[in-house]
């Protein structure tokens, strides 16, 4: 609930509210989760008792109006475990790849475009990421030629518009990450 007050997204909508209001909330979610497991054991056994309208709890479709009710059905319609990382859960490829450790190294904007590349490929072909690799070590630390970039050290982020330009100028040469892993040289910038 603490999370529905101001922002929206995933399926939330923002609250007009101007409170986080904490104290309340874990009481409130615990209410509500009850509520929604109770609602989607009523949807397994009868969908159509589930979301009749003679029914007290209408969580189905523009029925749910008010934001406890969007918030009971999103917690109903929500699996108790997901992850992107596990195969299982996404159709049977794994859409992400493990997380990177840039040790203490400024690289987090390298990492971050190389992997949102990656699991956009894997989304878009329906492969496993590790198909979709790319060398976060070469994105950062060797631009291409054609892109008039220095080399870049481990002491010197940048930022993800820049990252995303030098991806695109990369084109399909990036060498994968197989072929160039994360190697980071903290000692060689100093």
């Amino acid at each position: 609930i603490a999370l529905t007050t101001r922002c929206s997204g995933q399926g939330f909508k923002a609250s007009e509210s101007k409170t986080v209001g904490a104290s309340n909330s874990y009481v409130e979610l615990r209410q509500l989760y009850s509520k929604s497991r109770s609602w989607r054991n009523s949807y397994k056994l009868n969908p159509a008792s589930a979301c009749s309208r003679t029914r007290s709890n209408i969580l189905c479709a523009a029925a749910a109006a008010n934001d406890a009710s969007r918030v009971q059905l999103l917690l109903a319609a929500t699996p108790q475990v997901y992850s992107s990382l596990d195969a299982k859960y996404a159709g049977g490829v794994r859409l992400v790849a493990a997380p990177i450790d840039q040790q203490s190294c400024d690289t987090c904007s390298a990492i971050a475009v190389a992997s949102a590349a990656e699991t956009a490929v894997a989304s878009v072909y329906q492969v496993n990421v590790a198909e979709c690799s790319m060398s976060v070590q070469a994105l950062h630390f060797c631009p291409p030629a054609s892109s008039n970039q220095p080399a870049r050290q481990c002491k010197g982020g940048w930022s993800i518009p820049s990252t995303i330009s030098l991806l695109q100028q990369y084109s399909q040469q990036l060498p994968t990450a197989a072929c160039m892993p994360y190697k980071p040289d903290v000692w060689g910038d100093m």
